[in-house]
Protein backbone atom coordinates (compact mmCIF):
# COMPACT_ATOMS: atom_id res chain seq x y z
CA UNK A 1 0.00 0.00 0.00
CA UNK A 2 1.16 3.64 -0.63
CA UNK A 3 0.01 6.96 1.09
CA UNK A 4 -2.17 7.74 -1.76
CA UNK A 5 -4.29 5.07 -1.44
CA UNK A 6 -4.58 6.00 2.65
CA UNK A 7 -5.58 9.84 1.64
CA UNK A 8 -7.68 8.78 -0.70
CA UNK A 9 -9.37 6.33 1.96
CA UNK A 10 -9.74 9.43 4.57
CA UNK A 11 -10.95 11.77 2.06
CA UNK A 12 -13.85 9.40 1.09
CA UNK A 13 -14.58 8.74 5.00
CA UNK A 14 -14.89 12.38 5.73
CA UNK A 15 -16.65 13.39 2.31
CA UNK A 16 -19.14 10.31 2.56
CA UNK A 17 -18.95 9.28 -0.86
CA UNK A 18 -16.76 8.59 -3.99
CA UNK A 19 -17.62 11.00 -5.54
CA UNK A 20 -17.13 13.86 -3.03
CA UNK A 21 -13.97 11.62 -1.84
CA UNK A 22 -12.77 12.05 -5.51
CA UNK A 23 -13.08 15.85 -5.61
CA UNK A 24 -11.79 16.38 -1.96
CA UNK A 25 -8.57 14.68 -3.05
CA UNK A 26 -8.22 16.63 -6.82
CA UNK A 27 -8.34 13.05 -8.72
CA UNK A 28 -10.67 11.53 -11.00
CA UNK A 29 -13.04 9.25 -9.66
CA UNK A 30 -11.95 5.99 -11.56
CA UNK A 31 -8.56 6.83 -10.09
CA UNK A 32 -9.93 7.09 -6.23
CA UNK A 33 -11.99 3.77 -6.78
CA UNK A 34 -9.34 1.65 -8.37
CA UNK A 35 -6.89 2.80 -5.66
CA UNK A 36 -9.48 1.92 -3.11
CA UNK A 37 -9.53 -1.75 -4.65
CA UNK A 38 -6.31 -2.03 -4.20
CA UNK A 39 -6.24 -1.39 -0.82
CA UNK A 40 -9.14 -3.48 0.08
CA UNK A 41 -7.52 -6.50 -1.73
CA UNK A 42 -4.10 -6.23 -0.04
CA UNK A 43 -6.04 -5.49 3.44
CA UNK A 44 -8.63 -8.14 2.39
CA UNK A 45 -11.14 -6.66 4.03
CA UNK A 46 -14.29 -4.40 2.52
CA UNK A 47 -13.54 -1.06 3.65
CA UNK A 48 -17.00 0.68 2.40
CA UNK A 49 -20.20 -0.27 1.80
CA UNK A 50 -21.65 1.07 -1.56
CA UNK A 51 -25.04 2.58 -1.22
CA UNK A 52 -27.68 4.33 -3.21
CA UNK A 53 -26.74 7.54 -1.60
CA UNK A 54 -23.20 7.81 -0.77
CA UNK A 55 -21.16 5.39 1.38
CA UNK A 56 -20.43 4.20 4.62
CA UNK A 57 -17.59 2.30 6.48
CA UNK A 58 -17.72 -1.31 7.38
CA UNK A 59 -16.95 -2.12 10.97
CA UNK A 60 -13.36 -3.13 9.13
CA UNK A 61 -13.20 0.44 7.74
CA UNK A 62 -13.60 2.02 11.12
CA UNK A 63 -11.19 0.09 12.56
CA UNK A 64 -8.35 0.60 9.73
CA UNK A 65 -9.51 4.71 10.03
CA UNK A 66 -8.69 5.56 13.25
CA UNK A 67 -4.68 3.91 11.99
CA UNK A 68 -4.99 5.45 8.40
CA UNK A 69 -5.35 8.62 9.91
CA UNK A 70 -2.46 8.39 12.53
CA UNK A 71 0.11 7.13 9.51
CA UNK A 72 -0.69 10.60 7.68
CA UNK A 73 0.05 12.82 11.33
CA UNK A 74 2.79 10.43 11.70
CA UNK A 75 3.74 11.29 7.88
CA UNK A 76 3.56 15.10 8.37
CA UNK A 77 5.47 15.52 11.29
CA UNK A 78 8.56 12.91 9.72
CA UNK A 79 8.51 15.79 6.74
CA UNK A 80 8.67 18.41 9.98
CA UNK A 81 11.71 16.62 11.63
CA UNK A 82 13.78 16.32 9.01
CA UNK A 83 13.97 20.24 8.14
CA UNK A 84 15.84 22.48 10.24
CA UNK A 85 14.44 24.39 12.63
CA UNK A 86 15.02 27.89 10.56
CA UNK A 87 13.21 25.87 7.91
CA UNK A 88 10.62 24.33 9.70
CA UNK A 89 7.02 24.19 7.15
CA UNK A 90 4.74 25.87 8.64
CA UNK A 91 1.84 24.69 10.94
CA UNK A 92 -2.19 24.90 10.44
CA UNK A 93 -4.26 26.12 13.05
CA UNK A 94 -7.93 25.44 12.27
CA UNK A 95 -10.31 28.11 13.06
CA UNK A 96 -13.88 28.22 14.55
CA UNK A 97 -15.16 31.56 12.49
CA UNK A 98 -17.31 32.39 15.36
CA UNK A 99 -14.43 32.97 17.23
CA UNK A 100 -13.42 36.78 18.99
CA UNK A 101 -10.92 38.12 15.85
CA UNK A 102 -9.04 39.46 19.28
CA UNK A 103 -8.49 36.25 20.79
CA UNK A 104 -7.60 34.82 17.17
CA UNK A 105 -4.67 37.24 17.25
CA UNK A 106 -3.71 37.26 20.84
CA UNK A 107 -3.19 33.32 20.56
CA UNK A 108 -0.70 33.68 17.28
CA UNK A 109 1.53 36.49 18.29
CA UNK A 110 1.57 34.24 21.82
CA UNK A 111 2.15 31.36 19.66
CA UNK A 112 5.01 33.04 17.64
CA UNK A 113 6.09 34.70 21.06
CA UNK A 114 6.64 31.55 22.55
CA UNK A 115 8.27 29.65 19.58
CA UNK A 116 9.61 32.22 17.04
CA UNK A 117 11.19 29.67 14.28
CA UNK A 118 7.55 28.10 14.23
CA UNK A 119 5.50 29.88 11.36
CA UNK A 120 1.81 29.33 11.67
CA UNK A 121 -0.99 29.47 9.16
CA UNK A 122 -5.08 29.48 9.14
CA UNK A 123 -8.04 28.36 7.94
CA UNK A 124 -11.68 28.60 8.73
CA UNK A 125 -13.65 25.56 9.20
CA UNK A 126 -16.94 24.64 10.86
CA UNK A 127 -16.54 22.72 14.22
CA UNK A 128 -17.67 19.06 13.06
CA UNK A 129 -15.10 19.98 10.10
CA UNK A 130 -12.07 21.62 12.33
CA UNK A 131 -11.98 18.07 13.95
CA UNK A 132 -11.88 15.64 10.73
CA UNK A 133 -9.43 17.42 9.72
CA UNK A 134 -7.25 17.66 12.87
CA UNK A 135 -7.94 13.71 12.73
CA UNK A 136 -7.04 13.72 9.25
CA UNK A 137 -3.94 15.09 9.99
CA UNK A 138 -4.66 18.38 7.37
CA UNK A 139 -4.12 20.53 11.01
CA UNK A 140 -1.77 20.77 13.35
CA UNK A 141 -4.00 22.00 16.01
CA UNK A 142 -7.85 23.87 16.02
CA UNK A 143 -8.92 26.73 18.26
CA UNK A 144 -12.36 26.06 19.08
CA UNK A 145 -14.89 25.51 21.31
CA UNK A 146 -13.65 23.00 23.83
CA UNK A 147 -15.87 19.71 23.84
CA UNK A 148 -14.94 16.19 25.67
CA UNK A 149 -11.83 15.54 24.28
CA UNK A 150 -11.42 12.34 22.44
CA UNK A 151 -8.92 9.53 23.06
CA UNK A 152 -5.42 11.22 22.61
CA UNK A 153 -6.40 14.82 21.88
CA UNK A 154 -4.70 17.31 24.38
CA UNK A 155 -6.79 20.67 25.07
CA UNK A 156 -5.74 23.96 26.48
CA UNK A 157 -8.44 26.46 27.43
CA UNK A 158 -7.82 30.39 26.79
CA UNK A 159 -10.81 32.21 27.33
CA UNK A 160 -14.48 31.52 27.92
CA UNK A 161 -17.74 33.82 27.02
CA UNK A 162 -21.47 33.44 27.15
CA UNK A 163 -24.12 33.66 24.79
CA UNK A 164 -26.17 36.87 25.16
CA UNK A 165 -29.06 39.35 23.02
CA UNK A 166 -27.41 41.83 21.41
CA UNK A 167 -29.18 45.26 21.20
CA UNK A 168 -28.69 48.45 19.96
CA UNK A 169 -27.71 50.83 22.65
CA UNK A 170 -31.07 52.77 22.00
CA UNK A 171 -33.36 49.82 21.98
CA UNK A 172 -31.78 48.43 24.82
CA UNK A 173 -35.14 46.94 27.19
CA UNK A 174 -35.78 48.27 30.39
CA UNK A 175 -35.65 46.39 33.54
CA UNK A 176 -35.38 42.89 33.61
CA UNK A 177 -34.89 40.27 30.67
CA UNK A 178 -36.33 36.88 30.01
CA UNK A 179 -36.50 35.67 26.37
CA UNK A 180 -39.84 36.60 26.07
CA UNK A 181 -38.78 39.88 25.41
CA UNK A 182 -38.01 38.41 21.94
CA UNK A 183 -41.87 38.20 21.13
CA UNK A 184 -42.86 39.30 18.33
CA UNK A 185 -39.49 41.55 17.92
CA UNK A 186 -36.83 41.89 15.10
CA UNK A 187 -34.22 39.16 15.29
CA UNK A 188 -30.68 38.85 13.70
CA UNK A 189 -30.34 34.67 13.12
CA UNK A 190 -26.36 33.66 13.18
CA UNK A 191 -26.15 30.72 11.33
CA UNK A 192 -22.69 29.30 12.06
CA UNK A 193 -24.06 29.77 15.79
CA UNK A 194 -23.25 26.57 17.70
CA UNK A 195 -26.11 27.41 19.81
CA UNK A 196 -28.47 27.61 17.22
CA UNK A 197 -30.93 24.46 17.86
CA UNK A 198 -30.73 24.73 21.87
CA UNK A 199 -31.73 28.53 21.44
CA UNK A 200 -34.61 27.62 19.16
CA UNK A 201 -35.69 24.57 21.70
CA UNK A 202 -35.10 27.58 24.23
CA UNK A 203 -37.95 29.89 22.74
CA UNK A 204 -39.94 27.25 22.18
CA UNK A 205 -40.20 26.24 25.44
CA UNK A 206 -41.17 29.78 26.28
CA UNK A 207 -43.54 30.01 23.33
CA UNK A 208 -41.89 33.08 21.74
CA UNK A 209 -41.76 33.57 18.34
CA UNK A 210 -39.51 36.21 17.06
CA UNK A 211 -39.97 38.08 13.72
CA UNK A 212 -36.83 36.75 12.14
CA UNK A 213 -35.25 39.06 9.73
CA UNK A 214 -31.90 38.82 8.04
CA UNK A 215 -29.89 35.29 8.72
CA UNK A 216 -26.34 35.65 8.21
CA UNK A 217 -23.00 33.91 8.61
CA UNK A 218 -20.98 36.63 9.10
CA UNK A 219 -20.52 38.09 12.80
CA UNK A 220 -19.28 41.36 11.68
CA UNK A 221 -22.83 41.93 9.66
CA UNK A 222 -24.80 40.73 12.62
CA UNK A 223 -23.17 43.30 14.50
CA UNK A 224 -23.91 46.13 11.90
CA UNK A 225 -27.56 45.09 11.73
CA UNK A 226 -27.90 45.08 15.23
CA UNK A 227 -26.00 48.59 15.91
CA UNK A 228 -28.23 50.28 13.12
CA UNK A 229 -31.53 49.40 15.40
CA UNK A 230 -32.84 46.44 12.46
CA UNK A 231 -33.30 43.84 15.00
CA UNK A 232 -31.09 41.85 18.30
CA UNK A 233 -29.55 39.22 18.14
CA UNK A 234 -28.06 36.36 20.24
CA UNK A 235 -24.51 36.48 20.02
CA UNK A 236 -21.10 35.89 22.38
CA UNK A 237 -20.43 38.67 24.47
CA UNK A 238 -16.85 38.71 23.46
CA UNK A 239 -17.97 39.87 20.06
CA UNK A 240 -17.94 44.08 20.21
CA UNK A 241 -18.90 46.94 18.75
CA UNK A 242 -19.80 50.52 19.35
CA UNK A 243 -23.56 50.85 19.88
CA UNK A 244 -24.23 47.54 20.45
CA UNK A 245 -24.92 46.40 24.33
CA UNK A 246 -24.99 42.73 25.48
CA UNK A 247 -27.69 41.47 28.24
CA UNK A 248 -27.57 37.99 29.71
CA UNK A 249 -31.62 36.79 29.54
CA UNK A 250 -32.58 35.79 33.44
CA UNK A 251 -32.50 31.98 33.54
CA UNK A 252 -30.43 31.01 30.65
CA UNK A 253 -26.37 30.06 30.84
CA UNK A 254 -25.54 29.39 26.99
CA UNK A 255 -21.82 28.75 27.77
CA UNK A 256 -18.36 28.66 25.65
CA UNK A 257 -14.96 26.98 26.65
CA UNK A 258 -12.45 28.43 24.11
CA UNK A 259 -9.31 27.19 23.72
CA UNK A 260 -7.13 25.09 21.80
CA UNK A 261 -6.86 21.06 20.62
CA UNK A 262 -4.19 18.68 19.14
CA UNK A 263 -3.68 15.43 18.85
CA UNK A 264 -0.30 13.88 20.59
CA UNK A 265 2.20 15.55 21.66
CA UNK A 266 1.61 19.26 21.69
CA UNK A 267 2.44 21.52 18.49
CA UNK A 268 5.55 24.06 19.53
CA UNK A 269 4.48 26.61 21.20
CA UNK A 270 1.05 25.71 23.12
CA UNK A 271 2.40 24.23 25.87
CA UNK A 272 3.86 27.99 27.35
CA UNK A 273 0.64 29.86 26.25
CA UNK A 274 -0.88 31.65 29.45
CA UNK A 275 -4.66 31.64 29.70
CA UNK A 276 -4.61 34.35 31.97
CA UNK A 277 -3.66 36.90 29.71
CA UNK A 278 -5.58 35.72 26.40
CA UNK A 279 -9.06 35.82 28.68
CA UNK A 280 -8.25 39.47 28.64
CA UNK A 281 -8.86 40.23 25.18
CA UNK A 282 -12.38 39.22 26.31
CA UNK A 283 -13.10 41.35 29.07
CA UNK A 284 -16.72 42.51 27.78
CA UNK A 285 -16.77 46.37 27.48
CA UNK A 286 -18.03 49.03 29.75
CA UNK A 287 -22.16 49.05 28.99
CA UNK A 288 -22.86 45.01 28.92
CA UNK A 289 -25.23 44.31 31.35
CA UNK A 290 -24.57 41.70 33.33
CA UNK A 291 -28.04 39.26 34.58
CA UNK A 292 -29.80 39.67 37.76
CA UNK A 293 -30.15 36.61 40.06
CA UNK A 294 -32.84 34.92 37.95
CA UNK A 295 -37.14 34.74 39.33
CA UNK A 296 -37.90 32.07 41.50
CA UNK A 297 -39.93 29.82 39.31
CA UNK A 298 -38.22 30.68 35.70
CA UNK A 299 -39.45 28.99 33.08
CA UNK A 300 -36.05 28.34 31.34
CA UNK A 301 -32.95 26.78 33.65
CA UNK A 302 -30.15 26.61 32.51
CA UNK A 303 -28.88 25.47 28.96
CA UNK A 304 -25.09 24.48 28.50
CA UNK A 305 -23.88 23.76 25.05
Amino acid sequence: MDLKQIRYFCAIADAGSFSAGARRAYVTQPTLSAAIAGLEAELGVRLFDRRARGTALTTEGQRVLAHARAVLRETERLRAAALPAAQAAPRTLGLLPSLPADLVAATLSALRAAAPDQAWRTEDAGGDHLRQRLAAGRYDAILTRLEPPAPGHGQKRLAGDRLALAFAAADRPAGPVTPAVLHGRPLIVRTHCEFLQAASRLLDDWQVRPQVVARTGDDGRALALVAGGVGACLMPDSLHRDGVVHVRPEGVDLVRQLGLEWIGTAPPGIAALAADGLQQVLSPPAGSATPRPARRGAAAGSVRG
